[in-house]
């Protein structure tokens, strides 16, 4: 949630897969929504 992409915490971290990222990145809802918010204006406006 600080900003970072799965695959660069991936690097970061040494994991080689992102469903290891995922495994242990918990996002909430408001920052779930904030990416949908930042995507639709993006490539939407």
């Amino acid at each position: 949630m600080s900003g970072a992409t799965l695959a660069e915490i991936a690097e970061v971290l040494g994991h080689k897969t992102l469903a290891m990222v995922k495994r242990y990145s918990h996002l909430t809802e408001q920052h779930t929504s904030k990416v949908v918010a930042r995507m639709n204006e993006r490539f939407l406006s």
